[in-house]
């Protein structure tokens, strides 16, 4: 062999050079042919609204707690209050939140399922009955502490004010026992169901 001259590829030289070059193809990866640049959008609206403080944000169907006035002897006679308590499993006050944007609130209570009842022995247009006696408790119910503005049976109370934007405050219904004779009542456990809406 002469120094210098190249000698012919064979046939294997030749199909392991076309084999190298391949991987190497293959190895280097696809070329890109361009990029897309742009912007993605997120977004959520949310409307006004009120809740019961402990609940999932429902608006019906909901508990709003327990109006108890407690254990009395079956001859008391006087003024027994009381505030709703333990709405939707939470104990304490009853309490309601709204969003910013809500400043006041309608609030309409019904007249239970024995109104006008007991009157014989108290003043109040809804009355508690005995859990197995026809023998009756009437209470009213009011929107203020004080005891001087009531809720009219069925009939909407509005223009009641939120006190604090977005915090919590407690549902403005106060009720009020006035049993004015010593009559005694049997004992046990009297209670009544209302019905309560909200609108704001």
């Amino acid at each position: 062999m002469r120094a210098g001259k190249r000698q012919p590829w064979t046939g294997r030289q030749r199909w392991l050079a076309t084999g190298l070059a391949l991987a190497g193809c293959l190895a280097a990866g696809p070329v890109a042919a361009g990029t897309l640049g742009g912007t993605l959008q997120a977004q959520m609206q949310l409307t006004a609204g009120c809740m019961v403080a402990g609940s999932s944000g429902a608006s019906a169907g909901l508990n709003f707690g327990t109006l108890d006035f407690g254990t009395r002897p079956g001859t008391f006679t006087g003024t027994v209050t009381a505030t709703p308590s333990g709405a939707e499993g939470v104990s304490g006050p009853t309490q309601l939140v709204c969003s910013p944007e809500v400043l006041g609130i309608s609030i309409q209570v019904g007249p239970g399922a024995y109104a006008g009842q007991g009157t014989g022995i108290g003043t109040g247009s809804r009355a508690m009955r005995h859990g197995s006696t026809a023998a009756y408790i009437p209470y009213e119910l009011y929107r203020d502490a004080g005891h001087t503005q009531p809720y009219p049976a069925g009939s909407a109370v509005t223009g009641i004010n939120v006190p604090a934007s977005g915090a919590a405050f407690s549902l403005p219904i106060h009720g009020q026992i006035n049993k004015s004779t010593p009559a005694a009542l049997p004992a046990g456990m009297y209670t009544d169901t209302l019905q309560v809406t909200v609108t704001y």
